[in-house]
């Protein structure tokens, strides 16, 4: 992936989901994750191997970005829902 270019998964979630902000985060010794969350609690996410280019996604996007989960909104947001028992819900790894 091109640094800064965002995956055409992320460029489809943020392009037909509402109010789309990102979380950056570590993941791991050398990852970051870029996580996408709606103002429903559905949500998307990538690895990337630096900081920088998490948050190149995310101007990339357009959407607002955010330091890891210090905003309670989020944290309320992405657990609002129970996705594994919503019928609607995302199914990751089935």
């Amino acid at each position: 992936m091109r640094h800064g270019w965002a995956p055409v998964r992320l460029r489809r979630f943020a392009a037909l989901h509402p109010q789309v902000e990102g979380i950056v985060q570590r993941c791991g010794r050398e990852t970051f994750d870029i996580v996408l969350l709606d103002v429903r609690g559905d949500w998307d996410r990538a690895v990337v191997g630096s900081e920088d280019e998490a948050r190149a996604i995310g101007r990339d996007l357009g959407v607002r970005l955010h330091d890891g989960w210090n905003d309670a909104r989020l944290a309320r947001r992405m657990n609002a829902r129970d996705v594994w028992s919503d019928p609607e819900g995302r199914r990751r790894g089935l």
